[in-house]
């Protein structure tokens, strides 16, 4: 009966780790398209920041032209 109970408690012990496992991987999977998406959004962001400042740029210099 002991015996029965250790390979219950075993196996209990073997499918937590497994679950343990799996959720760290979900997580981990997660995460990594998280960053995937933050680095696009932040790519885009540093080209409009590019843009706006090549257009303040050029309106800096049609000011100074023209004054």
């Amino acid at each position: 009966m002991k015996n029965q109970l250790s390979v219950n408690q075993g196996s209990q012990n073997e499918d937590c780790r497994k679950r343990y496992q799996a959720e760290m991987q979900r997580r981990f999977v997660d995460l990594q398209f998280k960053r995937s998406e933050l680095e696009k959004q932040l790519k885009r962001v540093n080209e409009v920041l590019f843009s706006l400042g090549k257009e303040m740029e050029e309106h800096f210099v049609y000011d100074q032209f023209h004054k």
